[in-house]
């Protein structure tokens, strides 16, 4: 079977490392998928034989366009990350959900704080993932109505930028999906806080891993956690996790 990620730019992606350590003794493939829009992604994904899809950005939200099947969680998040052919229709699905939850699972009980910090694809994702724990979640984004739209529509919490440090002061695990460095993020005091990452690449928040006190989860393992769910419904087999956990400890 053959497999990819889908994005611009792909050309850094650990997916392809990832899963090939995942397959085993299985006889897949996994490449690397660029392409300048939503649907050229779905045209390639269509007519070059794919498989399987991993959606990174800029079209996690635009590729929505073009599936046949949404799953409800698709539709309340707003943006995918997995698409797949089943019965001849290209089905989505997102597994960063299950993804962040079993980055935090081991840290939260029910009415733990959670801080969201962005409101795009992952962020939304995060939010709900969060909340799905029985956990209480306050959103914050640069525009304020976009989060509050969101997190009226879930029964969540919003705050405005200003708010991020008081916000976090009463948090237990803070889950930063925002592309840019926010800077007052560096003046704050996250003894006895959990940290979970979506930025595996460059990351804002990893020297607070030297730090007592912290417990830092760093986006390789949201990679990683996400991955194991795409590859169960690529193939309808398990991964080799011992390898891919292997791989990204290695990193």
């Amino acid at each position: 079977m053959r497999f990819a990620v889908a994005g611009n730019p792909v050309s850094h992606s650990l997916s392809p490392a990832l899963f090939r350590a995942a397959y085993g003794n299985c006889n897949h493939t996994y490449g690397l998928l660029e392409a300048s829009s939503a649907l050229e992604v779905m045209e390639r994904f269509r007519n070059e034989g794919y498989d399987g899809l991993n959606i990174t950005a800029p079209f996690k939200e635009s590729i929505l366009e073009f599936v046949d099947v949404r799953s409800d969680l698709d539709i309340s998040i707003g943006a995918v990350n997995t698409i797949y052919i089943r019965d001849g229709k290209v089905h989505s699905f997102n597994s960063d959900y299950g993804g962040v939850q079993e980055c935090i699972k081991p840290y939260t009980k029910p009415g733990s704080c959670v801080t969201v910090l962005g409101c795009g694809g992952a962020g939304k994702a995060a939010a709900l993932a969060a909340a799905g724990l029985g956990c209480s979640v306050t959103v914050i984004n640069r525009s304020f109505d976009k989060a509050d739209a969101f997190a009226r529509k879930f029964s969540l919490q919003a705050a405005r930028p200003e708010d991020t440090p008081t916000t976090i002061n009463h948090s237990d695990i803070i889950i930063n999906t925002l592309p840019e460095h926010l800077p007052v993020l560096s003046a704050l005091d996250f003894t006895g806080k959990t940290i979970l990452e979506a930025n595996y690449k460059s990351p804002q928040l990893d020297f607070l891993q030297n730090i007592n006190g912290v417990n830092y989860i760093s986006g390789r393992y949201w990679l990683l956690y996400q991955a194991v769910q795409s590859f169960r419904l690529f193939t309808g087999v398990e991964p080799d996790l011992k390898s891919m956990i292997l791989l990204i400890n290695n990193i």
